[in-house]
């Protein structure tokens, strides 16, 4: 009898043992929300699948498997407009999306790689959206991003650019990250190349708009809520000082969640 009790009582205590650890264990991913994964364009860390065809160059489709892939060759002649969609996938909700740059790129591998030009999506806390062109050597032309809430999680964000200057196939390149800058790279190799001669456009003559430095408006009597910024880059105003600064948006953003800026 006092042997059947003994393994009776061993046997409660290892299972209390295995009901606690499972609790513990569910209490620590449940811990993690839905803050811990980076945007998306086709699976999750865990190989779920959330997107459907992530990458669409004009009319060709894909499906995005993972950080690298090689997609079939999209063949542009300079003086054609060009869309790139992507459908991006934000565990957060959609409003904790904060960057997605679409790059085409002369890439080896991380360590060998040299962007022709990047366009880039971005959006503050506020939900204020921005536009970035990064094109040094005129590959892009009228080069836009605009960004459309799909559902709760995901945005298709859409660019569209006129190919200015012929490129060798080359890769496109997506970054993304959120409001708690987890990031994920997809690179797409052979994915575009452009055919043709260049176009050269006589840009009109539009008289010089020179943004004086934010403290220079100030000396000049400008209050400092109402200074004005170069286009890009976004006005903040230093919590202990009080002295106005322009800031890309993804800085301004991280300084007030340091606390070092005040709140617009």
């Amino acid at each position: 009898m006092t042997k059947v009790l003994l393994q009776v009582l061993i046997a409660v205590g290892v299972l209390s043992s295995v009901s606690l650890l499972t609790v513990n264990a569910f209490a620590e991913n449940a811990g993690c929300g839905r803050d811990c994964e980076a945007p998306t364009l086709g699976v999750l860390d865990d190989g779920l699948r959330v997107v459907e065809n992530g990458l669409t160059i004009n009319s060709r489709s894909i499906n995005v498997e993972g950080q690298i892939q090689s997609i079939p060759t999209t063949t542009f002649n300079t003086g054609d407009t060009v869309k790139i969609r992507l459908v991006v996938y934000e565990n957060s909700g959609v409003s904790a999306l904060r960057h997605t740059a679409l790059s085409i790129s002369d890439y080896a591998d991380d360590k060998h790689r040299s962007d022709l030009a990047t366009v880039s999506f971005d959006q503050n806390f506020l939900g204020t959206k921005t536009t970035v062109v990064t094109d040094h050597d005129g590959y892009l032309g009228g080069a836009t991003a605009k960004a459309t809430e799909l559902n709760e999680f995901s945005t298709l964000v859409e660019f569209s650019f006129k190919v200015m200057r012929p490129f060798e196939t080359s890769a496109v390149i997506v970054e993304s990250w959120d409001a708690n800058l987890s990031s994920r790279t997809n690179v797409f190799l052979n994915a575009v190349r452009a055919d043709g001669d260049p176009i050269v456009e006589k840009a009109p003559i539009r008289p010089a708009n020179i943004v004086p430095a934010p403290l220079k408006q100030v000396k000049a009597g400008v209050e400092p809520e109402q200074v004005e910024c170069r286009e890009g880059f976004e006005l903040v105003i230093r919590s202990v000082t009080g002295a106005p600064a322009c800031v890309y948006p993804f800085t301004a953003e991280i300084l007030r969640n340091w606390d070092m800026v005040a709140d617009n």
